[in-house]
């Protein structure tokens, strides 16, 4: 017998209708672009999930066909020219691979481009219709994928991230790609089936790690994969700055040829999920009563997350609201703070180390930040294209840029100025251009969730209160096509789980 043929690919991007941001090809290149062999070459000893899948098919003497893998990072939304050629080309290399007995694609689950709102679901019924109705699709998703009917109408298998923070995304694929391989054996024969909850969440308590609020969820998951109900069980809390309808937090069941239990087994996780509902709304301090509250503590960092201007999830990396709060609270205090400004950098490069040059720095992009902030400020530090390897997360292992880069020093105070926006998963970009981020008394970090792991012994930690497009306060949004009525927008109505 010949061995199995398998397609293999990647095309992750998390979008947000509330960012400005269009991302191209460049931007995905920041981070990972490979094609054909260029494949296993480049990822095989990665984090990610093409290097999960690809440890489980090297073992298990099958011919890998690749296609192409790239990983965008989060944005507004792609433009249509750079969608519409990642697109093409995977389609084209499936399609010219010829017979092939299982596909597996890892996809985000939340990727929109210009024109198109479902990404994932037009690739998908596009694969399906090259390989035919008989050959097993697998995908595996982000735990913030908002998973359509089409998904799950063109994939048997659909898994999503058991983590978050995203340390599993490896684990993933190697879920993905054992449930492929015993499909294509005659081992299984699986079904999926999702249910959704008219509800959308803010990330910062949807941590997997401890007792918080998912703890529940994650059990019951496991329990039924556990006692043999279900194939998989998968719980996508949803990127929740998505104004599109159909969005809400969705579990996916993956049975055994049986998809009335798979739809069961769905329908009771998102139940429990809308039970806990309350449990996942998050507190926020403004900047000056966390600069505040933080100057009177012992030791650092204290941590600042201005998660509104969270780049992993689509905002632009550039606003300088903390550094302005900083600047009039706490200026004589030792803090960091990475700011997307391709301006500054240029005019740092025209300076050079030592000089001095009067700054606009930030808010040219972020929405509602203000004016740029205007300050003297010191070359420490000019670094040309400036990369680094992630040390963990979804992408760990990773070689990722950050563009021309500078250090800018205000007093005490260092910014951290680069070209292109990055994924932030601990402090790898303030290593790559000597930054002692852990040796400050304040740190700004820009996401919802990493920071409460890379920096679990600091003394205090404050969700800040800052406009942007990634903002924990969901209800404070003007959403237009949002299905109503959705929590925390509303409350006390009588849901149902839409399923498919």
């Amino acid at each position: 017998m010949s061995k199995p043929r398998i397609a293999l690919g990647a095309l992750l991007f998390e979008g947000n209708t509330l960012s400005p941001v269009i991302t191209e090809r460049t931007d995905f290149a920041s981070k990972y672009l490979a094609s054909g062999e260029e494949i296993p070459a480049k990822l095989a000893s990665t984090n990610t999930e093409i290097g999960g899948a690809l440890e489980i098919f090297r073992g298990a003497d099958v011919e890998i066909v690749p296609l192409i893998a790239t990983h965008g990072g989060a944005g507004g939304r792609v433009s249509g020219k750079c969608y519409r050629a990642f697109r093409d080309e995977l389609l084209e290399r499936l399609r010219s691979a010829s017979k092939v007995d299982g596909v597996y694609l890892a996809l985000h689950g939340a990727f929109i481009a210009e024109g198109i709102d479902d990404a994932e679901g037009e690739i998908l019924a596009a694969a399906r219709e090259i390989v035919g109705g008989d050959v097993p699709i697998a995908v595996s998703c982000d735990l913030h994928g908002h998973i359509t009917p089409a998904m799950t109408r063109h994939a048997q298998i659909l898994i999503g991230y058991r983590e978050y923070p995203h340390d599993d995304t490896h684990e993933t694929g190697a879920r993905a790609a054992t449930l492929l391989l015993r499909t294509i054996r005659g081992q299984i024969r699986p079904v999926s089936r999702f249910r959704r909850a008219p509800m959308i969440l803010p990330a910062q308590r949807q941590r997997t790690k401890g007792d918080g609020p998912m703890r529940e969820i994650i059990d019951l998951a496991r329990a039924r994969e556990t006692d043999g109900s279900v194939l998989a069980a998968s719980y996508f809390c949803v990127q929740p700055w998505l104004d599109l309808p159909g969005v809400g937090v969705t579990a996916v069941a993956v049975a055994d040829g049986d998809a009335a239990v798979a739809d069961r087994v769905a329908e009771e996780m998102v139940q429990l999920h809308w039970r806990k509902r309350r449990e996942f709304l998050v507190p926020t301090e403004t900047p000056v009563d966390a600069i505040r509250k933080g100057r009177a503590l012992t030791g650092g960092p204290v941590i600042l997350a201005d998660a509104a201007d969270c780049v992993g999830g689509g905002a632009s990396g550039d606003s300088a609201v903390v550094l302005r709060a900083l600047l009039e609270h706490a200026p004589d205090q030792s803090a960091a703070i990475h700011i997307v400004d391709p301006h500054a950098v240029t005019r740092a490069r025209e300076v050079g180390t030592g000089g001095r040059f009067r700054a606009r720095l930030g808010n040219r992009v972020a929405a509602g930040a203000g004016a740029p902030v205007e300050a003297e400020v010191v070359v420490e530090r000019v670094e040309p294209k400036a990369s680094f390897r992630y040390s963990g997360g979804l992408m760990g292992g990773v070689e990722a840029s950050i563009g021309d880069a500078a250090v800018l020093a205000i007093g005490p105070i260092k910014v951290l100025c680069a070209s292109l926006s990055s994924y932030e998963y601990a402090d790898e970009p303030f290593q790559a251009l000597g930054i002692d981020a852990r040796r400050m008394k304040f740190l700004v970090v820009k996401n919802p969730m990493n920071y409460q792991q890379a920096y679990a012994g600091a003394p205090a930690m404050f969700v800040l209160d800052t406009p942007g497009p990634t903002t924990c306060n969901l209800a404070a949004v003007a959403w237009r096509r949002l299905d109503r009525p959705c929590f925390p927008m509303e409350d006390g109505f009588e849901p149902v789980f839409a399923a498919g």
